[in-house]
């Protein structure tokens, strides 16, 4: 026999006894292949193709041998998530469909529930970054580094903050008790969720001052910040308050947009990945707010306000009143799978313009002042509110 068709031969008998595997791993850069219920996977290492077929074979044991009947999802899914934990960033998260959902729904703002904003601290367990202003949670005194422990008397100490979001959520009026931990102190609450509707922007004039809270930064703040900075300035004010206290954060673009009516051309915010490539987010408007300004800042302040409130801080535009901010300095990428699912990954970190980092460190004002007793409580006055008249005081002139 010729070689040459004799090495054919043989190439070709290699690749047909290699496609009567179920799946079948390849070393290539390309896409993936379906062959009717096989599957050619294209992986990047042996490592990877190994881990693969180990993770198959595996659930196929569990399939044929466990005592219960499984679900493949459900173990697929779980299967997914222990990826994405392995990160330890608490941040970086895989959704399944319904958790993809609820989390796309808060993202609008307009979802039903307790209106609390949640993460996964360092020890796995789920912490309050702040109550949403006006919500069920708020009113029942839910704080900052709050952590559920049990939802409807169910254990969620180790289910992760996604898996939390969905027991806590639920049709509007219906009821919801959960349990917290702060500090060594349990403490047991009954909730009624309902519908909520963040109106993320707030405006009103103090004496001759103007005061806007940003409670966080959705789809429209932006715009809606302008449009009450524009009315605010329309009855002469002489200084700003920008509250950001308890404000968890959203999206970026709005906190840069919102620079760009208050900063003049500038870096607002600058971010660095894995391969050290730098992206600039600069404010383009060509005229600074000739006004002073005071930011308020508590430990509830993250992401995306230490944003807003850093660029202030560091471009001189504005001094910073109250505690130092959570320190959430990392960004996160938001993608949609087709099966419904989603991940969130962290891509990089964030660095003020002055190139300080914020990622567990956070912000510290220039001026540190505490909440008083008074302001524990939920509700209190401007008179109570010291970091307010401290903010005002530093303005000057007349409240």
């Amino acid at each position: 026999m010729d070689k040459k068709l004799k090495k054919k031969l043989i190439i070709i008998i290699a690749v047909l006894l290699v496609l009567t595997n179920v799946f079948t791993f390849t070393m290539a850069t390309t896409g993936n292949y379906l062959l009717g219920n096989k599957l050619i996977v294209n992986v990047d290492s042996k490592e990877t193709a190994n881990g693969i077929k180990k993770l198959i074979e595996l659930k196929n044991k569990i399939s044929a041998d466990y005592y219960k009947d499984t679900d493949d999802n459900t173990m697929m899914d779980g299967a997914i998530k222990g990826m994405y934990d392995s990160l330890g960033d608490p941040y970086s998260t895989y959704f399944t469909k319904d958790e993809y959902s609820d989390f796309m729904e808060m993202a609008t703002g307009e979802y039903e529930g307790i209106g609390v904003v949640v993460t996964q601290d360092d020890e796995g367990h789920t912490s309050v970054i702040a109550s949403q202003k006006g919500t069920p949670a708020e009113a029942a005194g839910i704080k900052t580094g709050d952590r559920i422990v049990k939802v409807d008397g169910e254990d969620v100490s180790t289910i992760g903050s996604e898996a939390v979001v969905s027991k806590v959520k639920g049709p509007a009026d219906s009821s919801v008790s959960l349990t917290i931990l702060r500090g060594e102190e349990t403490i047991d609450l009954a909730l009624v969720r309902k519908a909520i509707q963040v109106e993320t922007v707030g405006s009103r004039v103090i004496g001759n001052k103007g005061y806007i809270q940003i409670s966080e930064f959705g789809n429209n703040t932006a715009t809606d910040f302008d449009t009450q900075l524009n009315a605010l300035l329309a009855q002469n004010i002489t200084g700003l308050v920008i509250d950001l206290r308890n404000n968890p954060g959203g999206g970026v673009q709005q906190a840069v947009n919102i620079a760009d009516r208050l900063l003049g051309q500038t870096v607002v915010v600058y971010t660095v990945d894995k391969a050290g490539k730098k992206t600039e987010y600069n404010s383009d408007a060509t005229q600074q707010l000739a006004l002073p300004m005071v930011v308020l800042i508590n430990e509830g302040s993250a992401s995306s306000s230490e944003i807003l409130a850093g660029a202030l801080q560091d471009t001189g535009a504005a001094t910073l009143v109250g505690t130092k901010s959570f320190g959430k300095g990392i960004v996160q990428e938001v993608i949609s799978l087709a099966d419904g699912s989603g991940i969130k990954i962290t891509n990089s970190e964030y660095f003020t313009p002055n190139g300080n980092s914020i990622n567990k460190i956070g912000l510290q004002p220039n001026d540190v002042i505490d909440a008083s007793d008074d302001m524990k409580n939920n509700v209190f006055t401007d008179e109570q509110d010291v970091q307010l008249q401290k903010a005002l005081a530093d303005l000057g002139g007349t409240n």
